[in-house]
């Protein structure tokens, strides 16, 4: 299977139908989440990224889903596993609390398995024309190109603004600190917002008008593309399927 036969709207249509399909697994269903875990495997191998990136890139993404969902097994009720007392309160953790903590940690890194895949084996210009191929709406095409490609102007900012706190401080204090924190958030805030005056103003004048267009020769879809697209639709419409009438 190789990637060249699929278009960047291809891609993104495989991406987002598979995601949608594994976050509606229902709680505890490991045995579907397998399957779509072999489907996911076949659709990074398909999009063919730099696996080194890869991995790296799973790696850092995934540590947001996995510290923000760790308090889950603790939160649902069911028969208690193992329990601490704290003095103050008492935190057990449940057997329904961790299929779902261990069924949120497996959709989210079958999700960022197929997301990172799909970013670095494809350009962002032509992601951002693949968007308007699917016709997400001009408006939020053109707020994730801003985002994407003036981020560094708010880093090189923040950084400036802490170098100009830490030089300045010099009776260091919790109170100080945050205040100075809370000034240069307001300042960096006022800036963002006539910074993107001034672009939005200047790209208006040039053209832009939403659009994102590559230079290149796009043809027809081939056949094998299609093929791809359709069998990619529907093994993990077969698998929710396969889930709704319980035959795993």
């Amino acid at each position: 299977m190789d990637s060249f036969s699929l278009s960047v709207r291809d891609k993104l249509l495989i991406s987002l139908i598979n995601i949608i399909f594994i976050v509606s697994v229902e709680k505890g269903n490991f045995a579907v989440l397998a399957l779509f875990g072999i489907l996911a495997i076949i659709v990074m191998i398909l999009f063919r990224p730099d696996y080194r990136r890869l991995l790296k890139r799973i790696f850092i993404v995934f540590l947001y889903p996995f510290f923000i969902s760790i308090f889950i097994p603790f939160t649902n009720s069911g028969n208690i596993i193992f329990s601490l007392d704290l003095r103050l309160f008492t935190i057990a953790m449940t057997d329904n609390g961790l299929i779902a903590f261990y069924t949120v940690l497996i959709k989210a890194f079958l999700s960022i398995l197929i997301t990172a895949s799909l970013m670095l084996s494809t350009d962002e210009k032509e992601l951002l024309y693949g968007l308007r191929k699917i016709k997400v709406p001009k408006i939020i095409v053109s707020i994730i190109f801003l985002m994407y490609r003036y981020i560094f102007l708010i880093r090189e900012e923040s950084k400036t603004g802490q170098m100009a706190i830490n030089s300045r401080i010099f009776k260091r204090s919790y109170h100080t600190a945050n205040k100075k924190l809370t000034y240069l958030m307001g300042n960096m805030l006022i800036k963002s917002i006539d910074r993107a005056e001034n672009i939005y103003k200047s790209m208006e004048s040039r053209g832009f008008d939403g659009e994102f267009h590559i230079c290149k020769k796009t043809g027809r879809t081939s056949v094998a593309g299609i093929s791809f697209l359709l069998a990619f639709i529907i093994m993990p419409a077969s698998l929710k399927i396969i889930e709704i009438t319980k035959l795993i």
